[in-house]
């Protein structure tokens, strides 16, 4: 029997610093930075700019005081706040509230009475009826189709088949039961 015992070394964090920045074939602008140091802290951001000229800006801190967070952005509908201790700097214009909707009355129905009017029978009509010649359905006689079919011969053993017992394994060899 033998027991492996594994002894893990940690190793303080590394610095770092990384980035991109993309614009694609549309004008939309994707990009991040961050950085990290040697006490595991971590200062970065990313944004989004789409061809319109939306964007939203978002810087971030992550220390021993925890995560910190501001969001700057243009983006119709957003204000200047601060939820969940995440700021948010808006620079969106105020957008004014629509008009409300004026209620429009309609219009009396006027019904106007129509005069009685009486009905007109027409004279009676006389039918005869109209006996057609019998007719005949004339059907083709069924097709049949036939195709040949081959048959491909099986090789059989001419000995049965024999199977061996499954490997067993012992400390990491293999031997055969």
């Amino acid at each position: 029997v033998s027991t492996e015992c594994f002894i893990l070394l940690q190793k303080p964090p590394q610095p770092y610093t990384f980035s991109y920045d993309n614009t694609d074939e549309f004008g939309t602008r994707i990009s991040q930075q961050e950085t990290g140091d040697e006490n595991n802290n971590k200062v970065g951001s990313y944004s989004y700019t789409d061809a319109a000229g939306l964007t939203r800006t978002v810087k971030y801190t992550a220390d021993a005081d925890g995560f910190h967070v501001v969001v700057e952005t243009n983006e119709p509908g957003t204000k200047t706040s601060n939820p969940a201790d995440a700021q948010y700097v808006s620079n969106a214009a105020e957008v004014a509230p629509a008009p409300a909707a004026v209620a429009v009355k309609p219009a009396p129905v006027v019904v106007k009475a129509t005069p009685v009017v009486q009905a007109v029978h027409a004279a009676p009509v006389a039918i005869h009826a109209v006996h057609a010649a019998p007719t005949f359905t004339l059907h083709a006689a069924p097709v049949s189709f036939t195709t040949a079919h081959h048959v491909t011969p099986v090789a059989v053993a001419a000995h049965p088949v024999t199977f061996h017992a499954p490997l067993t394994y012992t400390l990491g060899r293999a031997k055969s039961r």
